[in-house]
C-alpha cells in the first residue's frame, strides 16, 4: 500500500498568504483547546506480541460526550505501533514479507496505518477534501516548502495514493500519538479535527499538538541484517492534519497506550524541573536528582518528547524521541523520528 516513489509527481504549490491561518481563525468559532493549567498556549526495534486489552476508561475530548462515558481526569495518550509489533506483519517491516512488490516498491514504504468508517476494517476508509483552508494549512505545516508539498501531495504517495489531492485518505502512520472519543469493541473513535470547526491553528502543530499534527513516518528493511528500521521521507520531515469529515476508528490492538496515571518514576539522570513542558521555561526548582522517585500526574507529548507534570509541581522530560529515557518511564513504542529542522 503506497509505497514511497523515488519522484513523486509534481503538483502546483497555491501561494500563502500570511495572513491567511489568521484569516481562516476568525471565520471559525473558537473552540476550547485541550490543555491543562500549566501548559502555555502554544526508530530501533522492539517487539510487544501481547495484545494490549484496554482498560474500561478513556478520556472524552472537547465538548463530545458519548453514549456510554466514563470520564477520568487526563487525556488518555496512545501510540500507534510499528509494523514490528505486530503479528499482521510478522513483527517485522511490512517490506520483508516475500509477498511484498521488492522490485517495483523497493524496501522502504510509509508505515500507513488506515483508519476505518466503522468497526470493521472492511466497511474500508474516508477520503476528506482538503482544499481552500485545509490546502493552505497543510502548506503552513510544511514552511510552504515546494519540493515538499510536490511530494506529500502527489497521487502515487500515501495521502493522496489514488484519487490524488485534495482527496486525503483518513490513516495514520506508525509511532504517531493519537486520543480517542470513544472506545467500543476493540475498536477506538479516534479524536480528529472538526472539519467545519476546527478552531484556532495558527498554533497547532507537531510540537504543541501532536495527536493532531501527524508526521510522516516511513518503514524500511535491511536484507543484510534482517532488522526493521524507520526513516524519513526522501524529502524530509513531512506533517499533515488529522482530519476527516467523517467518523473514523482504529483497532485497539494497534495502539499501545501510555502508561496510566499516575505513576511513580526514577530519574535515571539528574534534569532540571520546569515551570511549562518547555526546555526554555524557567526553572521550577533546582533539579531532579539521579535515582530520586517521583510522581507524575500528566502527560504532554511534543513531537518526538514526552513530559510529565509532578504531582509537587513542575514538568521533567520522560521521553527524549525516539528512545532515550530520561527516567524509569517506558514505552515499547517508539515515536518519529525528531525532527531535523
Amino acid at each position: 500500500m503506497a509505497c514511497v516513489p523515488g519522484l513523486a509527481t509534481p503538483l502546483p504549490v497555491s501561494t500563502l498568504d500570511a495572513n491567511a491561518i489568521n484569516t481562516y481563525i476568525l471565520q471559525t468559532a473558537e473552540v476550547a483547546v485541550r490543555q491543562t493549567a500549566s501548559v502555555p498556549t502554544l526508530t530501533a526495534t522492539a517487539t510487544l506480541r501481547s495484545t494490549f486489552t484496554p482498560e474500561p476508561t478513556f478520556t472524552p475530548i472537547g465538548t463530545f460526550i458519548p453514549p456510554t462515558q466514563i470520564p477520568v481526569s487526563q487525556i488518555r495518550y496512545f501510540r500507534v505501533k510499528h509494523d514490528s509489533q505486530l503479528a499482521i506483519y510478522n513483527y517485522k517491516s511490512r517490506t520483508a514479507s516475500k509477498k511484498w512488490p521488492v522490485e517495483a516498491w523497493g524496501l522502504q514504504t510509509p508505515e500507513v496505518v488506515p483508519l476505518s468508517v466503522g468497526l470493521n476494517i472492511s466497511l474500508g476508509t474516508n477520503r476528506t477534501t482538503t482544499d481552500g483552508n485545509w490546502g493552505i494549512y497543510i502548506e503552513f505545516l510544511n514552511n510552504n516548502n515546494k519540493q515538499k508539498l510536490n511530494y506529500l501531495k502527489a497521487d502515487n504517495t500515501a495521502l493522496f495514493d489514488g484519487a490524488g489531492f485534495p482527496q486525503m485518505e483518513s490513516l495514520t502512520m506508525g509511532g504517531n500519538v493519537i486520543t480517542l472519543d470513544e472506545m467500543s469493541n476493540d475498536w477506538g473513535r479516534v479524536h480528529t479535527f472538526d472539519y467545519n470547526n476546527p478552531g484556532p491553528l495558527k498554533d497547532v502543530n507537531y510540537s504543541t499538538n501532536p495527536d493532531l499534527i501527524q508526521k510522516f513516518v516511513v518503514v524500511a528493511w535491511s536484507r543484510s541484517t534482517k532488522a526493521t528500521f524507520w526513516v524519513n521521507a526522501p524529502v524530509g520531515d513531512l506533517y499533515w492534519p488529522l482530519v476527516s469529515d467523517h467518523a473514523v476508528w482504529i483497532p485497539m490492538e494497534y495502539l499501545e497506550p501510555f502508561p496510566s496515571l499516575p505513576v511513580d518514576v526514577t530519574a535515571n539522570e539528574t534534569q532540571a524541573i520546569r515551570e511549562n513542558p518547555l526546555t526554555d521555561s524557567p526553572l521550577n526548582r533546582t533539579e531532579l536528582v539521579e535515582g530520586k522517585t517521583v510522581t507524575v500526574v500528566e502527560y504532554f507529548p511534543s513531537a518526538s518528547d514526552v513530559w510529565g507534570q509532578l504531582s509537587g509541581g513542575g514538568w521533567i522530560k520522560l521521553l527524549r524521541g525516539p528512545s532515550q529515557y530520561l527516567t524509569s518511564w517506558h514505552m515499547e513504542t517508539q515515536p518519529p523520528l525528531p525532527p531535523s529542522e
